[in-house]
């Protein structure tokens, strides 16, 4: 087996994105991810987290999400919706943080 460096980059601004996914499931999955690459309709990137599932960097797939199935906090689920008030229920779940909160808090 041949052993090849992979060049890892990621985005140099708020690298971190934290959301719940509406892909294929039944309800919204949260997210966390290691941003590569963004556009206004994707974003692209190691995910770090699915669900309860945590995966250190070196196993983190590359994977990437569509902004119109990122979840707004209304479609998520009880604990959620009920610890936000209902003026931001509407707003969507994506936020991006710098690289040291993904240090300091964990994925």
């Amino acid at each position: 087996m041949s052993s090849q460096k992979v060049k890892r980059t990621f985005r140099r601004n708020q690298p971190v994105a934290r959301f719940y996914y509406q892909g294929s499931h039944s309800h919204p999955v949260r997210r966390t991810v290691l941003i590569t690459e963004s556009t206004p309709r994707y974003i692209k990137g190691y995910e770090l987290r699915e669900g309860s599932t945590v995966r250190t960097f070196s196993q983190a797939p590359v994977k990437t999400y569509a902004r119109s199935n990122i979840a707004k906090v209304g479609q998520c689920g009880r604990r959620l919706r009920r610890r936000t008030p209902k003026k931001y229920h509407k707003d969507s779940t994506f936020q991006t943080l710098p690289l040291v909160d993904l240090v300091q808090s964990g994925a």
